[in-house]
């Protein structure tokens, strides 16, 4: 969406210097509907974990908090370098599928838990995605199946975008701005994905993911460099 909403806007004439932040903040406004339909779906599947939730929900909140509030006090294009490098590493990750030998694991305790969930928190508003793309392999690296991974991350996905679309408001009305979330496209994402996005939470737990994981990456990876050659 940040790519795609980003084009959007400097189409529309919008100030290039706020077009990247305002696809931040609409994406994550979308983020927090669409992720209220995609937790229903893996809800009746018993995948979301409320005992991980319960001490990573407070750690994403601030994490997100902190990066949306961050990602104002610099220029456009720098998060547009954050974003491309970003989801770079999130593609190669991807592609490789790198896990950790599980002799290594340390057990899922609050320690772990709650500096896990400011660093999902933290990259995952600073580029606007749910935070599947971080919670999904670290879940899935300490046993964790990766329907359950996927679940309980769309449900953490959630408290990632309402922390950040909250924390944009405010700040949008402290600095007597405009708000920095394009209601219209948000509506409309919304609406589309309706159907989408219980599709693809149903798709989870039918489908192979190999090919879906590795097309997934190359498109990522190739929308976040069109996205940083057009600023």
């Amino acid at each position: 969406m940040v790519p795609a909403l980003t084009a959007f806007f400097l189409w529309q004439g919008f100030p290039e210097s706020q077009v990247v932040h305002m696809a931040l903040a609409t994406s994550l406004s979308v983020i927090l509907f669409n992720s209220l339909m995609s937790v229903a779906t893996h809800s009746k599947h018993h995948a979301v974990l409320g005992s991980l939730l319960w001490h990573l929900t407070p750690a994403v909140i601030i994490g997100s908090a902190f990066a949306s509030w961050l990602a104002l006090q610099i220029t456009g294009q720098t998060v547009a370098l954050i974003f491309l490098l970003l989801m770079l590493l999130i593609a190669v990750q991807m592609v490789v599928d790198y896990k950790p030998k599980l002799k290594n694991q340390r057990p899922l305790t609050a320690a772990l838990l709650w500096p896990a969930g400011l660093i999902i928190g933290l990259f995952s508003a600073l580029i606007a995605i749910g935070g599947g793309s971080l919670t999904v392999p670290f879940l899935t690296w300490h046993r964790i199946s990766i329907q359950k991974a996927i679940g309980t991350a769309a449900a953490l996905g959630f408290f990632i975008a309402l922390s950040a679309t909250l924390t944009y408001l405010l700040l949008a009305k402290h600095a007597g701005e405009e708000s920095y979330i394009y209601w219209p496209a948000t509506g409309i994402i919304v609406a589309a994905a309706l159907l989408s996005t219980h599709m693809g939470a149903l798709m989870t737990h039918r489908l192979p993911t190999e090919r879906l994981r590795i097309g997934f990456a190359l498109l990522i990876a190739l929308l976040a460099i069109r996205m940083y050659l057009s600023l």
